[in-house]
This record gives structure tokens, C-alpha cells and sequence, in this order.
């Protein structure tokens, strides 16, 4: 994989939630080994215990935040 994020967040449409994941040094280096972002994700899901079922994801080298009404 030629760019590694520093972030990654789920919308998990079942369990309603939103995951959150910052990459961890190692992290970083195993997805560097990774052929694409879907086996890297296909890996924290494991790690992180979530379903890859009925999510959507993005991977970020920033991320930002903004709530209105919480």
C-alpha cells in the first residue's frame, strides 16, 4: 500500500455506532505490508471486534470532528 492513514472510521449501520480508530506505530507497519486499505480494515475489524457486515468506512490522514446539538 503506497499511503498509510493515520485514521479510521466505520458507520456501523446494525449496531448503530460509529467506530473511531487512530493507527498505532504497529499498525502503521502492518499496513504497509497490505496489498490495499480493505485488507488492512478487514484486519482491525478483527482486532477491534466489529463486523465488516453492513459498514462504511473511510480511511483519513486528519481527522476532524464537528457536533452540533450534543
Amino acid at each position: 500500500m503506497k499511503q498509510i492513514p493515520n485514521y479510521v472510521v466505520a458507520l456501523d449501520f446494525i449496531q448503530n455506532r460509529v467506530i473511531k480508530i487512530k493507527l498505532s506505530d504497529e499498525d502503521k507497519q502492518f499496513a504497509s505490508s497490505c496489498d490495499d486499505l480493505e485488507e488492512l480494515v478487514e484486519a482491525l475489524s478483527e482486532v477491534h471486534h466489529f463486523s465488516l457486515v453492513n459498514i462504511q468506512w473511510m480511511a483519513l490522514d486528519e481527522y476532524k470532528e464537528d457536533l452540533f446539538g450534543f
